[in-house]
């Protein structure tokens, strides 16, 4: 436990460097709970994710949001949503109406990173079902993981593009047709 605890205290103090430098919003990443049962990762994560999480307000205080992105980890919703972070990142693999059911915070996520693959009209459906399921309150719309190297540029800026034009027609009230979803 001494070397987590200083692996906590690096992480913790690089957030807050981050902010520091003018960072407005930070995530901690936890790539590897995903193999866990809820019960390993309530014993062995989840001390390290709260402490890194007090570390960083107690440095910078809550105006900060902090985010926590535990890729795979979709069966320890309930106990992620108990850790005290602002914002729960989610993956594709994930269900944002059943991540709704278990987190009480913002959500973030949770396209498939590989949809920037397709082309430009499939990009939209996709992410108009990914905004029509998450909704338009407490969420903030992104990839379910990173980028691959090999991706297109212009196809983030699709997504990108078509992520504020959707949400603002949602917002606005204009009719979105559900038929466009992809399925």
């Amino acid at each position: 436990t001494t070397l987590s605890s200083g692996i906590n205290a690096e992480y913790g103090e690089h957030l807050v460097a981050q902010v520091r430098a003018g960072a407005n919003f930070v995530q901690v990443f936890e790539s590897n709970a995903g193999h866990l049962s809820p019960m390993m990762f309530n014993n062995a994560v989840a001390p390290y994710l709260t402490d890194i999480c007090k570390r960083v307000r107690d440095a910078v205080g809550d105006h900060i949001p902090i985010a926590l992105y535990a890729k795979g980890c979709n069966n320890c919703l309930p106990a992620i949503n108990k850790l005290g972070f602002d914002v729960v990142s989610i993956d594709w693999l994930l269900d944002p109406e059943i991540a709704r059911e278990f987190v009480t915070t913002t959500l973030q996520g949770n396209m498939d990173p590989c949809a920037l693959y397709c082309e430009k009209e499939d990009l939209e459906a996709i992410v108009r079902e990914m905004l029509l399921k998450f909704g338009t309150r407490r969420y903030i719309a992104n990839l379910g993981h990173g980028i691959y190297p090999d991706m297109d540029p212009e196809h983030v800026k699709w997504f990108v593009d078509a992520v504020h034009r959707i949400s603002e027609d949602m917002i606005g009230g204009k009719d979105v047709d559900e038929n466009l979803m992809y399925t």
